[in-house]
């Protein structure tokens, strides 16, 4: 089980240099002559506010970091809550402003989604209620991952989504099923199987 753990987080790891290394270069090199300053630098905000969220949580699930070192972890976590934060509030802008239509609505919903989990989290390591914390600091991140998975299913289109013959609707198809996958996928490990094993109180 360990090792399984540990191979997740490495590959968790890379999918997210894999990503932010993808997302810079295509800021370094698109075409802006359609983006105003203020919708630019949103965009680079969300970009670099979102390089925590992939990167921190890999050293935040360590246990030994948090029995060794629990400053160090509080810090990381502060920066981390914090980003997302940040990046909840650009997310919902963007949503607001996303050419295509049919895209906005699950960016909007989730990206109040991803505050309200932030936020949550926060307010449960303030009240020392770790255990909540922590289901809230992996919700928010598997909305983080979300924007990965969003681009791993776009190289994927043709094979998973190829029978709907309109690119529209494959796009907010592949939007939704990034989004809810992966918090489908942790409330299962969080709630749903835990809850089959409860015993019935007598």
């Amino acid at each position: 089980m360990k090792i399984a753990r540990i191979t997740l987080l490495w590959l968790l790891l890379l999918a997210g240099l894999v990503f932010v290394g993808a997302e810079l270069v295509y800021s370094a090199t698109r075409d802006r002559s359609d983006f105003g300053a203020f919708e630019e630098a949103m965009r680079i905000a969300h970009l670099v506010f979102t390089l925590p969220l992939l990167l921190v949580p890999i050293l935040q699930f360590s246990t030994r970091l948090r029995t060794k070192r629990p400053g160090f972890h509080r810090a990381l976590g502060r920066v981390y809550l914090t980003s997302t934060l940040l990046a909840a509030i650009g997310a919902f802008y963007l949503g607001l402003t996303f050419g295509e239509e049919g895209r906005r609505v699950p960016l909007m919903i989730f990206a109040g989604l991803w505050f309200y989990f932030g936020a949550a989290a926060w307010l449960a390591a303030r009240r020392r209620a770790f255990d909540v914390h922590a289901r809230f600091v992996v919700r928010t991140y598997g909305i983080a991952l979300a924007f990965v998975l969003v681009r791993v299913l776009g190289q994927l289109d043709p094979l998973l989504l190829g029978f709907i013959p309109s690119e529209e609707v494959r796009n907010v198809t592949r939007e939704w099923l990034a989004f809810v996958l992966p918090l489908l996928l942790i409330e299962t490990a969080l709630s749903w199987r835990p809850s089959l094993h409860r015993t019935r109180p007598l």
